[in-house]
């Protein structure tokens, strides 16, 4: 058995509310993508822009499940999987524990001033009000995609543009919109995954409504060329052997993307996608402190 199954329940509880495995390569990559528009932001800078968004996304997701745990519970899977429906952890618990994570993360905002604390707080509003069933904007069809786009990816990344710049360049403008595009989608392929359940729960999100399944073998498509033009954004705001460096990992991942079988690139872009996106997000850090060094 593994041995985090061998964990006393409330302590297990704990980690499954976190599902840091599920976000975690995203949060790396939005810091590095933010870090590009902001590079004054130090080493210290970076890390507790990181830690501090991890938190954020923490409380999204777990109040998500606090949220869900009664709908959870009429789905085997899920009720395995979320802490609440799984009787691992309590709802008193799991709230607290969920806005213990929101105020340990707009602490750690502090450091970089009222807008960047602002930001912090309109992600936690619209991660609370994605979720609640007094609001639930993921059953209202669209705003789910467009709410989601923003709390899961835009306002992380404009989070790290804003603590490292007095203002936030057109160019980190036009990267939020195709980052939030690349949400929206990650939204969308979740909801066509949770079709039959949200139906028998009675959420009518947008994949309820427009039954945009049939449009299914189209998202690996909706994922990359946003992802693409994020590539080609970064080397275009970067210049000398930045831009160099950039430009060749991203002509590389291109190369290596395309070469994949079909199998291969639906694997990495669902399984494979927080590994993926943390490597990407590490190298573009490392790249921006190495190659001034070298320029």
């Amino acid at each position: 058995m593994h041995l985090v199954t061998k964990l006393p329940k409330p302590l297990l509880g704990l980690i499954k509310l976190c599902r840091i495995e599920e976000f975690y390569g995203n949060t790396i990559a939005l810091v590095a993508l933010g870090a590009v528009f902001a590079p004054r932001l130090s080493a210290l800078d970076i890390a507790l822009l990181f830690a501090a968004n991890l938190l954020l996304t923490v409380f999204a997701f777990a109040i998500n499940d606090v949220e869900d745990a009664e709908d959870d519970a009429r789905d085997p899977r899920k009720a395995v999987r979320n802490p609440v429906s799984a009787r691992l952890l309590g709802r008193p618990a799991a709230v607290a524990a969920s806005w213990l994570a929101a105020l340990a993360g707009l602490g750690l905002l502090l450091r970089f001033g009222p807008w960047v604390v602002l930001l912090g707080c309109l992600n936690i509003a619209l991660g609370f009000a994605y979720s609640v069933k007094r609001v639930r904007l993921k059953a209202l069809p669209l705003i789910d995609l467009i709410s989601h786009g923003l709390f899961l990816g835009t306002l992380q990344f404009l989070t790290t543009v804003r603590a490292g710049a007095p203002a936030v360049p057109a160019a980190a403008v036009l990267g939020a919109c195709l980052i939030c595009a690349v949400s929206m989608t990650g939204d969308l392929w979740n909801e066509i995954r949770d079709y039959e359940v949200d139906r028998r729960t009675g959420i009518r999100n947008t994949a309820s409504v427009l039954d945009v399944r049939r449009i299914e073998p189209l998202l690996p498509h909706m994922f990359v060329w946003p992802s693409a033009g994020i590539s080609l954004l970064v080397v275009i705001s970067l210049s000398g052997t930045q831009r160099v460096v950039a430009l060749l990992l991203a002509l590389a991942g291109g190369v290596v993307f395309a070469l994949l079988p079909a199998r291969a690139k639906k694997h990495l872009v669902t399984d494979q996608a927080q590994l993926a996106a943390a490597l990407g997000g590490l190298l573009l850090l490392v790249m921006l402190r190495a190659a001034p060094l070298a320029g």
